[in-house]
């Protein structure tokens, strides 16, 4: 869900508004307070709002991701910041019909704005809304090494490597729930329109059918007699997951799924340790070090959980502990990645090591996917064709007693 913030900027002394992504109000207000403001007023956004608008909505990520490989792309051309931003938004203001509404309120406008202001790129923006706290903290490391591009290109990495698995997992959702879907709709179309059908015949043969076949025309015809039952569950149950959805519990409700089913469980440990590792990666050859880094990493943390296992590798490290020993002891690495940063920290190549780590659990968990998209995919057909096979058995059974008795 999205949550509108006042947010008081300590260095400039201006009062701006944010909009920002997050589970619950206290991840809102530890991600505002990561970016250096102080959150004066915050308050959860309308849930319609992000499905009606784009600026920021539900397409505000890609919005993010195509300014950044728009802006790097014309720097690499040889433009400088201010000259790409106003050839993006002259293009913006193109594409809109109400050319005074683009001017006044685009996204590259507003950051033109404030870059004549003074302001650095980076801080900018952090008061655009919707834009993340990664980004911000990539473009703010540009700042200190003049390499903007080098920047963009490496959040854009992250970007692409989040999508990658995100777009995964929806995969391997999609053919389950069309699989679902089908077999739910076939069942209720037999239980309405074909069993009925039936049952007038076995009617007649009154105690000849079976207890199952009884009790499967006793379903039918409560259907038949309340034809507003099955629209009124489908809405009951449309309704149960707008809320859902438009209320982010859905997250809550899938992360209790998980931590139930250990083998989830290490997997989703999997997909969080490469979004970590990633992140870190990308801040450190921007120039953050591990403990700032750390700090900007709980920003993107699924729970409260991972929040305090980065804030305890935080805290190790702080005292003089090894990156290896802390995230051990922290419990966000293995036996594997451990070894992998203590190369790191002999090497000093410390941001290639954290990408190769990243990427090793990538791997691990699209494998994990692949594998359990191939077992899940014929069990579900499966199941669809044993419990339609059921329902068209079990009509049939009487008609077979009866074929039998006048032999």
């Amino acid at each position: 869900m999205y949550f509108l913030a006042r947010v008081l900027d300590p260095v400039s002394r201006e009062v701006s508004t944010q909009r920002v992504e997050a589970r619950d109000a206290v991840q809102a207000e530890g991600v505002i307070t990561a970016t250096g403001h102080h959150v004066l007023e915050l308050k959860a956004e309308h849930p319609l709002r992000g499905l009606l608008n784009l600026g920021p909505g539900r397409n505000a990520e890609r919005e993010i991701i195509l300014f950044c490989r728009e802006l790097s792309s014309l720097l690499k051309a040889g433009l400088s910041v201010v000259e790409a931003l106003e050839a993006l938004d002259a293009n913006q203001q193109r594409q809109n019909a109400d050319a005074r509404q683009a001017q006044a309120n685009g996204f590259y406008s507003v950051l033109l704005r404030h870059l004549r202001a003074g302001k650095p790129l980076s801080t900018a923006l952090a008061e655009m809304p919707a834009v993340p706290p990664l980004l911000v903290a990539s473009v703010q490391a540009s700042e200190r090494t003049c390499n903007l591009v080098s920047a963009l290109d490496s959040y854009l990495r992250y970007a692409d490597l989040t999508a990658r698995l995100r777009s995964r997992i929806v995969s391997a959702a999609l053919y389950p729930s069309i699989v679902i879907a089908l077999g739910a709709v076939i069942t209720v179309f037999l239980l309405s329109v074909v069993v009925p059908r039936f049952a007038a015949l076995y009617a007649q043969m009154g105690p000849a059918a079976g207890g199952t076949t009884r009790l499967l025309l006793n379903l039918s015809a409560v259907i038949k007699g309340s034809p507003w039952l099955l629209p009124a569950m489908a809405m009951l149950l449309l309704g149960f997951v707008l809320v859902l959805v438009t209320n982010g519990r859905w997250r809550r409700v899938l992360a209790r799924v998980i931590d139930t089913v250990p083998l989830l469980r290490r997997q989703a440990l999997q997909l969080e340790l490469t979004r970590l590792y990633e992140a870190l990666a990308m801040l450190s050859r921007g120039g953050f070090s591990l403990h700032e880094s750390l700090d900007l990493c709980k920003t993107i943390a699924s729970g409260a959980t991972q929040r305090a296992r980065l804030a305890q590798a935080q805290h190790l490290i702080a005292e003089g502990v090894s990156v290896s020993r802390a995230f051990a002891a922290s419990a966000i690495t293995d036996g594997v990645t451990e070894r992998l940063l203590r190369a790191g920290e002999r090497g000093g190549n410390f941001g290639a090591v954290l990408h190769a780590v990243s990427q090793r659990h990538a791997e691990t968990f699209e494998t994990f996917v692949e594998r359990a998209t191939r077992v899940i995919e014929p069990l579900l057909l499966l199941v669809v064709a044993v419990l339609v096979g059921g329902l068209v058995v079990t009509l049939y059974m009487p008609i077979f007693d009866i074929a039998s008795s006048i032999r």
